[in-house]
């Protein structure tokens, strides 16, 4: 009978090690170009001002604010929970497979969710006219698609989490 006291040695598999890592380091990279971003846009007044007067520059604001939340915070909780969850049951995560592919779903659908905000903040800032809404429609249609994989991402976290911690 093995000790009870003992980690399981799957949890401490290299690859999963490099995997939850990596939420760690994007998360990192993610508070910096966040927090670089609101300094930027607090410290420069025509930036500031451009965000708070221009039409659609407030998406500008949303793209700040996705990359801090789904970036920062996100990254750091699912690093987080990745690295506790299976010492909590003393079981390996239920799939590998799972974290790899919600990491690099969560990444594509972030980066492009924030690229989309940016330009249709960008674009839609520079169409004086009343055609705004159309000039930028087709960005917002890509953020929702975006978005979705972002969704998709945390779905697939959380059902790796609910299967490793099984009837604990």
């Amino acid at each position: 009978m093995s000790d009870p006291n003992s980690i399981h040695p799957a949890i401490n598999d290299i690859e999963y090690t490099r995997y939850t890592l990596l939420f760690v380091y994007a998360c990192i990279v993610y508070a910096i170009i966040g927090f670089s971003w609101g300094a930027i846009m607090g410290g420069i007044p025509a930036f500031r001002m451009y965000v708070d007067t221009a039409p659609h520059g407030k998406l500008i604001l949303l793209a700040h604010g996705h990359i801090n939340l789904l970036g920062w915070v996100e990254m750091a909780i699912f690093g987080a929970i990745y690295y506790f969850v299976p010492r909590l049951v003393n079981r390996p995560i239920y799939s590998l497979s799972l974290v790899k592919v919600h990491f690099w779903i969560h990444n594509v659908g972030l980066v492009g969710m924030v690229g989309l905000f940016t330009l249709a903040g960008v674009v839609g800032g520079y169409d004086p006219g009343q055609e705004v809404e159309r000039t930028v429609s087709h960005l917002m249609a890509g953020v929702g698609l975006f978005g979705t994989l972002v969704l998709i991402a945390n779905i697939i976290w959380g059902y790796n989490i609910f299967k490793t911690g099984g009837k604990a």
